[in-house]
């Protein structure tokens, strides 16, 4: 509820909020994702080609993606003030992100990876 609040509060009327939250998420989804796919299918018992674990499939090789999205955001039109605020809000999204984690984990009882 936290994060959904803090989306409100910040991707409707603010472009770089926007940006900060879509940064941490879909970034850390690419660099992060074939791992976790991997942890969810192990804890939920899923087969590789399920469904539930479609999201972590990513086509291609995202590293060409991830190269091409920094670069837009160090040309991105911000000044000094702006950018220190967008880089704040994606500290901030990393944190709730992670506190989203914690409260799966201990809602759905999840052992961590040895």
């Amino acid at each position: 509820r936290r994060y959904c609040d803090r989306l409100r509060e910040v991707c409707f009327d603010w472009p770089g909020g926007f940006v900060a939250h879509h940064y941490t998420r879909y970034l850390g989804d690419l660099s992060g994702g074939q791992y976790i796919g991997v942890q969810v299918r192990k804890n939920l018992g899923l087969a590789a080609g399920d469904d539930g674990v479609k999201f972590y499939r990513f086509p291609g090789k995202p590293k060409s993606y991830k190269d091409r999205y920094r670069a837009l955001l160090d040309t991105a039109p911000w000044d000094e003030g702006e950018r220190a605020r967008v880089i704040a809000e994606v500290k901030r999204a990393y944190h709730l992100n992670a506190a989203i984690t914690t409260d799966l984990t201990e809602t759905l009882r999840i052992e961590p990876a040895a």
